[in-house]
């Protein structure tokens, strides 16, 4: 009875030790706890884009890193991790200066980076990135810029019709053109390459808000950007400088798809010499805009505020 008792006790024992163990060891494999200790007020950057990715239920920032791109990421929009850099290009990658306003977009269960590159020929233009994870590492999806070889292109942006076409809207800069245009160009399903000629949206003088007559004839564009609302309808916000020479932001709109024809606000949205917007839903369904502010002088900071559409009109809450 006694050796009965003895052997049930050391059974329960090795029981209890390999319990532990196998504890131990999940406890020592399982992931540290993210630090998430940046304030939003600390971070100086332009041209702010967040995608809220509801696979990791975060918010994430692509940032240009000088000579590569870096990303911030949060879970509440006040806190932020520096993920550090998730593009570094190659001795061969066709743009050398500038990756400048990089806009991150989940297409077809792939995140994409589309940012601004020039070369050393001085051709500016778009270029995509992608990567199986927002965080990524992000590697060219072409070699090449998806903007036409010969411009002076920047500000490239998504955009994903009805019918599952995408569209690359981006700016045809006024350093070539004089008067900034906003341009429209159907893609490939797969992102790799144009699919029919560019399309002139409009011109940086069409808006009511931008200056009258400019003696030098130069008008910029800057970030242009659409969003389906919810009666159907098609805005856009972009930027340029308005009347009182500061940076600011636009809004038209377009009743017939991307191609238009897009009718201006009549004002400009901000007044803190502020521009470069986009629009995004927070993971508790509010529709938000991201921009920097200011923008000369003093660092830029990224400015994050509720926006409101009401009968047609898009306007921020300030």
């Amino acid at each position: 009875m006694k050796f009965y008792v003895w052997t049930i006790s050391v059974l329960l024992a090795l029981s209890t030790l390999s319990c532990t163990s196998k504890s131990d060891k999940k406890a020592e494999s399982a992931e540290p706890e993210e630090t998430f200790d940046i304030d939003l007020a600390d971070i100086s950057m332009r041209d702010p884009f967040i995608l809220a990715d509801p696979e990791t239920q975060s918010y994430y920032i692509p940032a240009n890193g000088g000579k590569n791109i870096k990303m911030y990421k949060s879970k509440d929009l006040k806190k932020w991790k520096d993920l550090g850099v998730v593009f570094q290009p190659k001795e061969d990658f066709w743009g050398k200066t500038d990756f400048w306003a990089p806009d991150l977009y989940i297409y077809d269960g792939k995140y994409y980076l589309f940012v601004t590159f020039s070369s050393t020929e001085g051709i500016r233009g778009t270029s995509v990135l992608v990567a199986d994870k927002a965080d990524g590492p992000y590697e060219p999806l072409v070699n090449t810029p998806l903007t036409p070889a010969d411009w002076m292109a920047l500000d490239g942006a998504l955009y994903v019709d009805d019918e599952g076409t995408p569209w690359h809207i981006y700016c045809h800069e006024w350093l070539q053109v004089k008067d900034g245009e906003v341009i429209a160009q159907k893609l490939t399903k797969d992102l790799k390459t144009t699919d029919g000629e560019p399309v002139v949206l409009f011109k940086a003088s069409q808006a009511p808000w931008t200056p009258d007559g400019k003696e030098d004839g130069n008008y910029v564009t800057d970030a242009p950007i659409i969003n389906k609302m919810s009666d159907g309808k098609l805005i856009m916000i972009w930027s340029s400088f308005g009347k009182d020479g500061k940076y600011n932001i636009g809004v038209c709109y377009s009743e017939d798809g991307v191609l238009g024809p897009w009718i201006h606000g009549e004002e400009s949205l901000v007044d803190n010499n502020g521009g470069h917007g986009m629009l995004f839903k927070d993971f508790e369904g509010n529709m938000r805009i991201s921009y920097h502010s200011p923008n000369d002088g003093a660092p830029a900071r990224i400015i994050i505020s509720p926006v409101k559409y009401e009968n047609g009109k898009f306007t921020i809450v300030k």
